[in-house]
């Protein structure tokens, strides 16, 4: 037993000195820092300004921090209230959409996962577009489904860019307005000229579905992938939505029913036009506009 003490006395003694030699030599690098610094900040007096500056400004935004949150804890909930009020409403820029766009919109944006205002925006902004292009929404939002399910950045590998994927470098013309090519991935920019597009392909097709045929750039029905399959297909379903009365096959040269209850077969022969605004079998067909 006093063997094994007698042993092991020189393995501490050798632990502590050890352990004191590390400290003297971190003490000592310690104090040559402190030296080397005092040293700069005394022959660099714009340096000791420069930090009284930053110390000052952060003593005092934290200072203004703390005096705001007691200040905000010592307001009663009553005075909070107007506050989570304010926080709730709309913003007072959200169109104004009727009972029937509104019922669209809600569909989409739950359908696609798009936030309830910006599908607000691009569906006021199909009505409208469609109303100046003579196209039907309907099939507008159809092809935006479609082409990009309502993401504005969609990119395909061929160049197409944005809701409606519009080559944005073969219609360079058509964004000049917009401020060029790069306002192909503006929502509504791409809207405007994606109709645009559309319109011309269909009025060259004769009908929507050589017209959607042109508007992918496919050459043959079968080159095409069942996308104009996939466009009306979206578009009689939004039709069902929207509580649009059934269409009538007859008319192969328009993109929604252009044909009421008061026009017959037998009705002179005018010119097609390249759509109408969807219609509710209880409307009249200017209750949308």
């Amino acid at each position: 037993m006093l063997n094994a003490m007698q042993s092991t006395l020189p393995r501490a003694r050798r632990l502590m000195g050890g352990f004191w030699e590390l400290t003297h030599q971190t003490l000592m690098m310690v104090g040559l820092f402190v030296v080397l610094g005092g040293a700069y900040l005394y022959f660099q007096p714009k340096a000791i300004s420069s930090l009284d500056r930053g110390l000052t400004q952060w003593v005092m935004a934290r200072k203004t921090a703390t005096d705001e949150l007691q200040a905000l804890a010592q307001k009663p909930a009553d005075a909070l209230l107007p506050m989570a009020q304010a926080a709730s409403v709309p913003p007072s820029d959200a169109p104004a959409l009727t009972l029937q766009q509104r019922t669209v919109s809600n569909w989409l944006a739950r359908r696609y996962s798009i936030a309830p205002n910006a599908m607000a925006q691009l569906v006021s902004a199909a009505w409208t577009v469609g109303r100046q292009q003579k196209l039907d929404p309907l099939l507008i939002l159809a092809v935006m489904a479609v082409e990009s399910s309502f993401n504005p950045y969609a990119a395909s590998g061929a160049g197409a860019t944005g809701l409606m994927q519009v080559m944005a470098g073969v219609h360079r013309d058509k964004f000049a307005a917009f401020g060029g090519p790069q306002a192909s991935i503006d929502p509504l920019a791409n809207l405007r000229v994606g109709a645009l597009v559309l319109k011309d392909a269909i009025n060259r097709g004769g009908s929507v579905r050589i017209g959607l045929r042109y508007y992918v750039g496919a050459t043959t029905d079968a080159s095409e992938g069942g996308y104009a399959d996939k466009v009306l297909a979206e578009q009689v379903q939004l039709e069902r939505v929207a509580g649009v009365s059934p269409k009538q096959t007859a008319a192969p040269l328009t993109a929604s029913a252009g044909t009421h209850a008061g026009t017959t077969a037998a009705s002179p022969a005018v010119k097609p036009t390249v759509a109408v605004e969807p219609q509710s079998a209880e409307q009249k067909p200017s209750s949308l506009t």
